[in-house]
Parts: C-alpha cells; structure tokens; sequence
C-alpha cells in the first residue's frame, strides 16, 4: 500500500543515494573503479523504486517521537472545507502533485506522437553505399532487427527512434564512411542496450516527479551514463589510433551542430549535449584506456554504501511517525495491538494514551475510530 510515510522513506534515502551519484560524477577514476554499468543499475533501480513507491513485506518499522508525529498531524489538519468535506494539507499536495502529473504527462504524449509523425515523414535514404555500411554495422549483432534510414532536414544531430521500427536518422552534416560507421554503431549500441525503453522511462518519472530536483539530476545522470556505457562498448572493439578518430567524430558533430528548435526529448542521440558533457566523455575514454581494472578498497566500500541506499533501507527500513493510528493511514508506531483511545483535556485539544500512557497532544482526532472520553473514569466504565 502507497502510505505518507512509505513515500517520505523513499525520498529520503534516494535523495541521500542521487546526491552521492551525482557526488562520484565528478571524478572519472571513481566512475570507472565502481563501472559505469554498475551505476547505471543503481540509477535504474532508484528509479523504479519511485516508479512502484509500495512498502515492502520485509519492511521494519523504526518510530519516530520527535518532530516528525507532530508535522504529519499539521499536515492532516483540515485546511479547509468545501461542500460540508475537510481538505487537509496533505490532501491539497497530493491533488497540486496530481494534477502536475498528469500535465506532465498528457504533455510528454503529446511530444512523443509529434515526434513520431515528424521521423514517419522523413524520405527514406536509398544510398547504396550508405546502406551497406549500416548492414555491415548490423550484422555484429546476435539478433539484428531491420533499421530505416531516414534523412531529417534541420536536424540537429544523428539520432535513432522508434521501439517496435527503429529508424536511424541522418542530418544535413557530411561524414567521412568511417564516421558514419561510428555513428551506425553508437546509435545501433543505443537500441540494443534498450536505451530507448529507459528514455520512456526517465520521462515518466520526471512526469511524475515534477516537483523533485533529485529526480531531474538522476535523469541527467541516467542520460550520460548511457551515453558513457555505450561509448565504452565501441572502444572495446576499436583500437587505440581508432578510439581518437571516435573522439574526433563526436568533436566534429558537436561543432557542427546548430541550436535546433526540434523537441529532442525522445531522440537516442549521436551528440547532442553541452561541450562541457562530450569533454567529460571523452575524458572519460582516454582515462580507461590506461586504469587498472583492479578495485580499491574505497570503490569497494562506495559500492556496499550505495546498495545498501539504494535496494536495502527503503526496503528493509522504514520511518513512521509514533502512536498514528495505522487505520487512518497506514502508519503506526509498531504498536498496532495496543490500547488507544483519547482524552479530551479542552475545547479543540485531545490527549492521546496507548496502553493508558499519555503520547502526545492534538487538535485533530486523526482516526473516528479510536474512542474519545471526557474523563479517565469514562474511559475505565467503557472498557
């Protein structure tokens, strides 16, 4: 079941294990010691378990008595009331979330079909040449699909599109056979990695958590570690002289992009980032060529750390806010058997007991269901 806390927990600990992410971006020997495959399972893993944010039959409860009980009873206190109904905080969040989302969401449709009309449309290239290089390129994989080729006008920049006919997309840029063999297998990388399915998905979340900066810089991160993971998979086929004329490929289309106005968001593309992203990648490349493969004790200990962050706690641990009531909200403070019921001490204040111990002090009655006494001796003729 999806509960407050459920939710709370999960931004917790993937706000905690995003920023340590994008914390070991900045140092390429940290990026390759740990592999960049590893981090993209990580990344992904955060990303669907906000994607699925229920709570875990291996969960633990931990209470919390301090601060938290008394934000989530704030937060459950009616805002206002329309049509004899009270609206709480809370209540008004998840609608403005709801909303966002579903905004988000009707808009990425939208670009997705727009997208999709606009490659349906582009001519077809018939280039004898052209296509058997992307045959030749083709051929090195198990099971290869059959790709269009497709020619853009005011691209900008070689990309490929489409799931079920994916459709490699060729600009006005002119390249040399070898540089549009590497195109060929950085975007045919892209589809067979399912780089395109992890797109989708990047741009739900962001739909979905569109008030979340963390969730911005994980799609950022997902988006160059794809990028690095395929990089890396054509340099294990290419030798060294060939790795620079890779380099050089990405250089020459990055200045010979143009600002294009085009919506790219769907586009799995050759180069499309900033200068300062393809340095860092190219950074990345030469640095490989020339570091051990062997783990650090360091790396070793960040793996266990970000696993622990990432596939443990949100799992395993879970913060709930003590003596609120788990029939109002699925929480409870692990005291779900116990006796409960209020004490009315004024006007528009209750005394909470649990097993006739005072807990906390309210202006909400946050379950009907738990009895609420004028008096101690009432509460002892009721049971």
């Amino acid at each position: 079941m999806v509960t407050f806390s459920v939710v709370v927990n999960l931004l917790f600990f993937s706000s905690v294990a995003i920023v340590l992410l994008k914390y070991i971006f900045k140092d390429n020997k940290v990026i390759l010691q740990l592999d960049t495959r590893f981090l993209m399972i990580c990344m992904l893993v955060i990303l669907c378990r906000m994607l699925i944010p229920v709570e875990s039959p291996l969960t633990n409860n931990i209470a919390v008595s301090r601060v938290y009980p008394e934000v989530y009873i704030a937060l459950k206190k009616p805002l206002i009331s329309i049509l004899e109904s009270e609206i709480s905080t809370i209540q008004v969040f998840k609608l403005i979330w709801l909303i966002g989302a579903m905004v988000r969401l009707i808009q990425l449709l939208y670009s997705y079909t727009r997208i999709s009309r606009t490659i349906g449309a582009c001519a077809e290239i018939k280039n004898s040449n052209m296509i058997e290089i992307l045959e030749k390129v083709n051929r090195q994989y198990k099971h290869p699909v059959k790709f269009r080729l497709v020619h853009l006008e005011d691209g900008s920049t070689p990309c490929v599109f489409g799931i079920w006919k994916p459709r490699i997309v060729l600009t006005d840029i002119e390249v040399t056979e070898k540089e549009l063999e590497f195109i060929f297998s950085h975007e045919m990388g892209h589809y067979y990695r399912g780089d395109l399915i992890i797109i989708m998905l990047r741009e739900i979340f962001n739909a979905i958590y569109w008030w979340n900066p963390c969730a911005y810089m994980l799609n950022d991160l997902v988006a160059q570690t794809q990028e690095i993971n395929v990089d890396f998979a054509i340099m294990r086929k290419l030798s060294q002289t060939e790795i620079l004329d890779y380099s050089a490929c990405l250089v020459k289309i990055t200045r010979a992009r143009e600002k294009s106005k085009r919506e790219e968001r769907w586009l799995m593309s050759f180069q499309k980032e900033s200068t300062l992203v393809l340095t860092k990648r190219i950074d990345l490349m030469m640095d490989n060529l020339g570091i051990s493969t062997k783990k650090t004790i360091a790396s070793v200990l960040i793996s266990v750390l970000m696993v622990s962050l990432i596939a443990i706690c949100p799992n395993v641990i879970i913060f709930k806010p003590y003596a609120i009531a788990e029939e109002d909200a699925g929480e409870s403070g692990g005291l779900r058997d116990g006796k409960m019921y209020y004490l009315k001490v004024g006007n528009n204040e209750y005394d909470l007991y649990i097993n006739d111990e005072y807990v906390l002090t309210s202006e909400v009655i946050l379950d009907k269901n738990i009895p609420v006494y004028l008096s101690i001796e009432e509460e002892n003729n009721g049971d």
